[in-house]
């Protein structure tokens, strides 16, 4: 049997401010206490992505939910 995984990565908005990068899901960008950040740079920020995906993928092989996106500026 073939394996097949998908991860629906909403559609996410990428600001620049003076202390760093942050990012939200576009569809709620104007509340303030969705936005994750700072981050030092847009690398970053796909870095934490790519852990969400991994963190997805884990969580489908044991059978569990993934826990929420937490932001860390790294």
């Amino acid at each position: 049997m073939q394996e097949h995984f998908i991860y629906a990565l909403t559609a996410f908005t990428v600001e620049k401010r003076a202390a760093g990068w942050y990012f939200a899901q576009s569809a709620k960008r104007h509340r303030s206490d969705d936005w994750r950040g700072p981050y030092r740079s847009e690398a970053s920020i796909a870095r934490q992505l790519r852990r969400e995906i991994a963190e997805r993928y884990q969580h489908q092989l044991d059978g569990s939910k993934p826990a929420r996106l937490k932001a860390s500026g790294s």
